[in-house]
């Protein structure tokens, strides 16, 4: 039981941020902070988060009538994780069979925190979590997959 469960709420996670995308939300990075702190003060406003927030809800509104509907965001929201699904697939899902297993999920976390643990002690400390490239490592994982 304790498996499937494990499997289904590391699905749910990953899809979540899909969901989550479309709500406003502050910057969990320096970077994040950096690229939206338009008068540089190390702070953000709400006026310096609201052209960003703006932006994404405006991307959203299909039929351009500066309103955002509910079914417009349904659309926008669905097809985001349909995309954010597809990119689990191909990470996660090593067989190519359409189904994501426990043996699927061990191999790819496995390989997360090998190459995220960067001095060997079998653990993952807050500045190796910071400096491990998801994307990186997350493209090299994929095309080592895609070239079997």
């Amino acid at each position: 039981m304790r498996k499937p469960t494990l499997l289904a709420a590391s699905l749910l996670c990953l899809l979540a941020t899909a969901a989550h995308a479309n709500e406003p939300y502050f910057p969990r990075s320096e970077r994040g902070l950096q690229r939206l702190d338009t008068n540089k003060d190390g702070k953000l406003t709400a006026a310096e988060l609201a052209p960003a927030l703006l932006k994404r809800v405006e991307s959203m509104d299909a039929n351009s009538d500066n309103a955002l509907s509910a079914e417009e965001l349904d659309k926008a929201m669905l097809e985001r994780v349909q995309k954010r699904r597809g990119r689990v697939m191909l990470l996660m899902d090593a067989d190519r069979d359409g189904k994501i297993t426990q043996v699927e999920v061990d191999r790819v976390l496995n390989d997360m925190f090998d190459k995220a643990d960067t001095n060997g002690d079998g653990g993952v400390d807050l500045a190796e979590i910071k400096s491990f490239k998801r994307g990186i490592w997350r493209k090299t994982l994929i095309d080592g997959k895609t070239a079997n």
